[in-house]
């Protein structure tokens, strides 16, 4: 499986797409040692739109497809200058990204140009009442002309909520909605859904479910065969042997082998979860302890994070201690996790290219080429990043530093960051 890396280390999550920080970095470079921040972002005002709410062409839903009703969302004008606080790129020049104005973030934008310029594509998924909490989207995109984005509403409260996929396969020119989805959902910045989609057809949405209990992170897990235009329950909160613990990243290495790695347990051992019959049974794996610390789980609390599969037999795990030693090793099979092998690494989210090279993002970025036996120091960074590498040299991130954002890039496999200043392309 050919996967391009979008990963966030702002929180654990790799599906980061919430609503963020509105000040961009006034440098050209983000060196470490002089990083000046600009106090002032682009807003509405400032940018001075002049046309009113503009509709965009949504190709006719199905008839037994209800149609989302009420004023859609602008589309930006030409010039307006606009903050990414999400990318996932396709190629060098080519990507998507998600983000708005101010601290908005529920725009979709598509790039020809690696991320200088970007076209407004965001569906007609219509604005909130004004008594309606703000939403914020979240989106995969399979390649430059295919993905899917799901709106939600921020909120602090669990309440039943309506939302729907929009799906695209023309780059954002029109957008198919899919059938309402009815869930008592909680979205929150710390569990937004997470989306992915293994092929044009075959995807996967989980949301949080409201209430919560001591060591319970109850979730819904929706699957769609059609390319997103219905879903269908593979798991309630009431159901499944996903609903202990928190979870800190899932990903799928085909249409029915995935892995979730969970935090927050009344288990000694970090374990990964693994389905093979698309999401609907969970098998709890524990990791076996390192070799050279044969009771490091029984001294230690160490979490399983970063689930990066390759293919359904290979893939990697992040494993972190956050007491006492604080050690972070990289876990990784060939056999679908019947035998792993460990090793110390930096720490940080990782982001696996192949088997072999693999990037572990913080603000210390380091990569290894060997599989993780050894790691090189790549580059210290004042800022907290979203990731998205095309491969070990060419990669972009969504940079926070404080209250500040900015989209940065590479062409050095990080070694220097060039600052961007997206905007909406003439």
């Amino acid at each position: 499986m050919n996967k391009r890396i979008a990963v966030g280390t702002v929180l654990i999550l790799g599906s980061l797409l919430t609503a963020g920080c509105n000040l961009p970095f006034a440098g050209e470079q983000t060196e470490p040692e002089a990083q000046v921040l600009s106090t002032e972002a682009p807003s509405e005002q400032d940018n001075k739109p002049d046309s009113d709410v503009i509709s965009m062409p949504t190709e006719a839903p199905e008839a037994d497809i209800d149609e989302a009703r009420g004023t859609p969302i602008a589309r930006l004008d030409p010039d307006t200058l606009i903050l990414i606080t999400y990318i996932q790129m396709i190629t060098a020049e080519r990507g998507w990204g998600i983000g708005g104005l101010g601290g908005n973030s529920d725009h979709v934008f598509r790039t020809n140009d690696g991320g200088q310029s970007w076209m407004d594509v965001t569906p007609a998924e219509p604005v909130p009442e004004e008594t309606d909490p703000s939403k914020s989207v979240v989106g995969y995109f399979l390649n430059p002309m295919t993905g899917w984005v799901a709106y939600y509403e921020d909120s602090t409260d669990p309440s039943p909520v309506r939302f729907r996929v929009w799906g695209t396969t023309d780059g954002g020119e029109t957008w198919s909605p899919s059938r309402a989805i009815e869930l008592e959902f909680l979205g929150t910045p710390d569990f937004p859904p997470l989306l992915g989609f293994e092929d044009a057809d075959n995807g996967w949405l989980i949301a949080r479910y409201g209430p919560a209990g001591m060591f319970k992170y109850p979730i819904y897990l929706l699957r769609t065969a059609d390319g997103g235009k219905r879903w269908e329950m593979a798991i309630t909160p009431a159901e499944g042997d996903l609903q202990s613990c928190r979870k800190t990243g899932v990903d799928f290495g085909s249409l029915m082998v995935g892995w979730a790695t969970v935090a927050d347990c009344p288990i000694v051992a970090p374990e990964v979860a693994v389905t093979r019959d698309g999401g609907r049974s969970w098998e709890p794996i524990m990791l076996p302890a390192p070799e050279n610390r044969p009771a490091l789980f029984e001294t230690e609390l160490c979490e399983g994070h970063s689930p990066q599969l390759v293919s359904e037999l290979i893939g990697v795990v992040a494993v972190s201690c956050r007491t006492g030693l604080k050690l972070n090793y990289i876990y990784t099979t060939e056999d679908g996790g019947a035998s792993w092998e460990s090793y110390l690494y930096p720490g940080g989210e990782l982001a696996l290219l192949n088997p072999r090279i693999t990037y572990a993002f913080g603000r210390q970025i380091h990569q290894t080429v060997d599989g993780g036996r050894s790691w090189d120091f790549v580059k210290t960074v004042q800022w907290d990043g979203q990731f998205s590498f095309v491969s070990d040299q060419v990669g972009w991130a969504v940079a926070r530093q404080g209250e500040a954002l900015a989209l940065v890039s590479t062409t050095n496999g990080g070694r220097t960051w060039n600052l961007l200043k997206p905007s909406i392309s003439p």
